[in-house]
């Protein structure tokens, strides 16, 4: 009795070892190739949401607010940084940030690391939730373009000037003594972030807007008292009001992903195409890992044809 996947014939290859390597380089392709075709279809099957449909309005408070009622003022553009003290190309781009000013620009640090003394959760769950993140650095510019790596961030100033990007939705908004009130005319709750200036673990300077706390204001509740949620140290106010659709991000620069690190070790391979889009690693791998396999596969059948030759 032959044993299991064994010949019965030792001069004349086995079916199942005549086609070992043919059968290999088959699941070899569709291990590689599935997860760039996967996320290609989805990213083809989606209908990607307009920025306009998802990010509605953003408003900013300056504090300490001299005036006895503080009236929020709209921004032409959100700039949402992801990044961490333990990532060493955060640097170059926190320090170009930092020169970024303006009434008309709000921008928020988040530190979705948990690794982090100033880590947050509610930029954990937009970081990985909502914009489906895996990269540190990353920068969202109007929750709808995405600059990854320290080399895109380079870019920042170049995507937001091509920005046409033109919030509404708040009716008015105004903190007044601790009391918020605000109106608006859309169905979606208001977020509120509270930013601070928060030292930097490692290295002697300071994060400046980094996002410390979050809180959500329900659609139905239009005048609530915040002030003992806002602190001494508390730098800036930033309300956003934003659909409940998935963003699907798009992105602004044409070069290649710069450095970057993993934010999530847990992360698949497919996950890693779906998000990233870079499909030139699966290719080159398998044009490789074919081409090593080519010279075997030629003797492979050299001999086959050999031994069947033998065998007439």
């Amino acid at each position: 009795m032959p044993l299991l996947n064994t010949c019965l014939e030792k001069s004349r290859p086995c079916a199942s070892n005549r086609h070992t390597a043919f059968w290999l380089t088959v699941i070899l392709s569709s291990v590689i190739i599935s997860p760039a075709c996967n996320a290609q279809e989805s990213v083809e099957n989606n209908n990607p949401t307009s920025v306009q449909d998802t990010l509605l309005d953003v408003l900013i408070i300056d504090y300490p607010c001299d005036v006895h009622i503080c009236e929020g003022s709209r921004v032409q553009t959100l700039i949402e940084y992801y990044g961490a003290d333990w990532c060493e190309p955060c640097e170059t781009l926190e320090l170009m940030l930092d020169s970024i000013s303006g009434k008309d620009i709000a921008l928020i640090h988040h530190h979705p690391s948990v690794n982090d003394q100033s880590y947050l959760n509610h930029s954990k769950a937009r970081f990985a939730d909502l914009y489906r993140l895996i990269f540190i650095p990353s920068i969202v510019v109007d929750g709808d373009g995405l600059l990854t790596g320290a080399g895109q961030g380079a870019e920042l100033n170049q995507s937001m000037a091509s920005s046409n990007v033109t919030f509404s939705g708040i009716d008015n908004l105004s903190v007044s003594n601790g009391i918020l009130n605000w109106n608006t005319s859309s169905i979606y709750d208001l977020q509120i972030w509270k930013l601070e200036s928060v030292k930097h673990q490692f290295d002697n300077r300071m994060l400046n807007n980094t996002a410390t706390d979050m809180m959500i204001v329900d659609n139905q509740v239009r005048v609530l008292n915040i002030s003992q949620w806002i602190s001494n140290s508390t730098s800036r106010l930033v309300f956003i009001l934003q659909s409940d659709e998935t963003p699907y991000l798009r992105s602004l620069s044409s070069s290649s992903t710069g450095d970057k690190e993993l934010s999530e070790s847990e992360e698949t391979l497919s996950d890693l195409f779906l998000h990233d889009g870079n499909y030139d690693a699966a290719v080159v791998t398998f044009v490789v890992m074919l081409l090593c396999l080519l010279p075997a596969l030629i003797s492979f059948r050299r001999l086959q044809k050999q031994v069947d030759h033998e065998s007439e």
